[in-house]
C-alpha cells in the first residue's frame, strides 16, 4: 500500500472512530487509550498503551503542562501511530 493510501484509509478510519476511554498517567507519562471502529461494531474494541516517550513520538506538537489532553490530540496520537503501525489487536467487550 502505498504512503498516500495509507494515509487516505486511516483518516477515512479516524471519521468513524469512537474514542471510548483514554488515561494518561501524570508520574509516569504513559497513555492508554480504548477506541473501536466503525468495523469492529458494538462487540469489540482496540487498545493502544503508549510510553512517555511514544507519547512525544507521535504527538503532533511539544508536550507540556498547558497541553490539553482532549479527544481532539488523543485522535492525532491515534493517526500519527497508525501512521507508523498497524491497527492494535481487537478485544471482546
Amino acid at each position: 500500500m502505498t504512503f498516500n493510501k495509507k494515509i487516505h484509509t486511516y483518516l477515512v478510519l479516524l471519521e468513524k472512530m469512537i474514542i471510548r476511554e483514554f488515561y494518561l498517567n501524570e508520574e509516569t507519562g504513559n497513555l492508554y487509550i480504548e477506541f473501536s471502529t466503525e468495523e469492529d461494531g458494538d462487540d469489540f474494541y482496540r487498545i493502544l498503551e503508549l510510553t512517555a516517550e511514544d507519547v512525544d513520538f507521535y504527538s503532533p506538537s511539544i508536550i507540556d503542562e498547558d497541553t490539553e489532553i482532549d479527544e481532539d490530540f488523543i485522535s492525532e496520537i491515534i493517526i500519527e501511530y497508525l501512521n507508523r503501525n498497524d491497527l492494535p489487536g481487537e478485544e471482546i467487550l
